[in-house]
C-alpha cells in the first residue's frame, strides 16, 4: 500500500487527473486542518513554558494556567 502526504487539493487534483486507476483500486482521502496542528504545537509550548515557571516565585499563577489547561484539554 502506497502512501502520499503532505500535497496540496490542486496538487491532489493533478494527479488524479493525470492518473489512470485500474478498476477497483479503492482510493481514501483525509484532510488535515493545519490550524488545529498550529494550535495544538501552541499549546504543547505554553505548557512547557508554564512548567519551567512553576518554581521562579510565580506559583499561584502557574498553578492557574495549568488548571485552566487541563480543563481544555477535557473538552
Amino acid at each position: 500500500m502506497e502512501t502520499l502526504s503532505h500535497i496540496t487539493v490542486s496538487e491532489l487534483q493533478a494527479l488524479l487527473n493525470t492518473t489512470n486507476l485500474p478498476q477497483g483500486i479503492r482510493l481514501t482521502v483525509m484532510f488535515e486542518d493545519d490550524l488545529g496542528n498550529t494550535q495544538a504545537a501552541k499549546r504543547l509550548k505554553t505548557l512547557a513554558a508554564m512548567k519551567k515557571l512553576k518554581g521562579s516565585g510565580n506559583g499561584n499563577l502557574v498553578k492557574a494556567l495549568l488548571q485552566d489547561r487541563a480543563k481544555d484539554k477535557q473538552l
